[in-house]
């Protein structure tokens, strides 16, 4: 199971529910969140285990909160920017 960085959850059903699991997980020391605007967040995996993503996976699932690709490939292209030269690869 994979965990993308951005989330969106202007269709989610339970913020309240979302967002108890996500403090519970913090809490935990296992994973950081933070809001990126009023309906995307972005989530880092600190110590999930495997479980905890599919559980996370299926909340999302379940709460209609999905992956925010837009923000996703703007990750992917930070990958390839050498700060040193200034080239990108």
């Amino acid at each position: 199971m994979k965990l993308f960085n951005y989330y969106n959850i202007d269709e989610c059903k339970d913020r309240e529910k979302l967002f108890e699991k996500l403090d519970s997980l913090r809490d935990d020391g296992k994973i950081e969140y933070e809001m990126d605007g009023l309906d995307i967040f972005k989530i880092e995996d600190i110590d999930l285990e495997e479980s905890d993503i599919e559980d996370l996976n299926d909340l999302f699932d379940d709460e209609d909160v999905f992956p925010y690709l837009d923000n996703e490939e703007e990750e992917e292209d930070d990958d390839y920017y050498d700060e040193s030269s200034g080239d990108d690869y």
